[in-house]
Parts: C-alpha cells; sequence; structure tokens
C-alpha cells in the first residue's frame, strides 16, 4: 500500500470515528427530547427546565462535535483532491471500498436521525404551546371577572366588583 493510499485510510478511519460520535450525540437528543414530551404528557412540569437545559447543553455539544468533524475531513478532501466543503455523499463517492459503503450507511443513519429529531422537536414545540394556550386559558378564568354582580352592604348592586380566585394587586 503506498503512502497516499494509507492516509486516505487513516483519514477514512479518523472521519467514521467522528461520524459515530456524532450518531451517538443524535441519539442522546432523540432520548432527551422524548423525556422532555414525556414530562409534559405526565404533567411533570417541575422537571421540564431542567430537561430543557439537558437539551440545549447537548446542543452544544452536538455544534463542537460538528466543528471537530469538519476539521477532520480537510484532510480527507486533500487527498481525494474534493473541495473543503465536500458533502458526505461526495466523499462516499471518492473514497475506495469499503469506505464507500461505511460512509453511505453513516450519510443514511445521520438521515434518519435528523428526520426523527426535526419532527420530535415539533411535536414537542406543538404540545408545549397547547399547553401553554390551556394554562393561559385556565389562568383566564381566575382574572375575568364573574358574570352577575355582587351586593353592597346597603343590599344595592355592586357592578365595579367581581370575584377573583386570588388577588392581583400588590
Amino acid at each position: 500500500m503506498e503512502h497516499r493510499e494509507e492516509g486516505v485510510v487513516a483519514a477514512c478511519a479518523d472521519l467514521s470515528e467522528s461520524l459515530w460520535r456524532t450518531r451517538e450525540l443524535l441519539e442522546s437528543l432523540a432520548y432527551r427530547i422524548e423525556v422532555q414530551r414525556a414530562l409534559v404528557e405526565t404533567g411533570r412540569g417541575s422537571w421540564l427546565a431542567r430537561s430543557t437545559r439537558d437539551v440545549d447543553e447537548l446542543i452544544a455539544t452536538i455544534r463542537t462535535s460538528e466543528l471537530s468533524r469538519a476539521v477532520e475531513l480537510l484532510p480527507l478532501t486533500e487527498l481525494l483532491g474534493l473541495p473543503q466543503e465536500a458533502s458526505l455523499r461526495e466523499v462516499a463517492e471518492a473514497v475506495p471500498t469499503p469506505w464507500d459503503q461505511v460512509f453511505a450507511e453513516h450519510r443514511h443513519a445521520l438521515a434518519e436521525l435528523t428526520q426523527g429529531l426535526t419532527e420530535a422537536a415539533l411535536a414537542n414545540k406543538e404540545l408545549l404551546s397547547s399547553s401553554a394556550r390551556a394554562i393561559d386559558e385556565a389562568l383566564a378564568r381566575f382574572r375575568t371577572p364573574a358574570s352577575g354582580s355582587t351586593y353592597t352592604a346597603s343590599g344595592s348592586r355592586d357592578r365595579e366588583s367581581s370575584a377573583r380566585f386570588f388577588d392581583e394587586t400588590t
């Protein structure tokens, strides 16, 4: 095996390892988003802030991982004569066997994970929005004046006062 081929194989191995890390992080993100959904669906709002923080931290980790992957891709694109911004598909088409299949599998798995995450995130967003609307509607019942009027000490109607569940003046 000549020096260039050894370099390509080593660069392919590094990139594959980086793609595995990215896949694991995305799977962890999918899990955390599912936990977040379960918390909302079961009314466990006290843990929702922590869950959201966990998701945000993992997203930051994924961004850092993506930067590392981009850096690890540079030597391979140079060896293959590809542009630095080459897609994973382009890299898979240019590398020797069995790396072409390895990268095609990574690409497929990453696409599936990304699609699932997009759908889960949208579902969570919708669920959180509908929960927020339901809470607002419930609280509005306590803020809105009760229908009808009350009576004063003299027995006359007092249309200005309204029954409230809690006092909002402070």
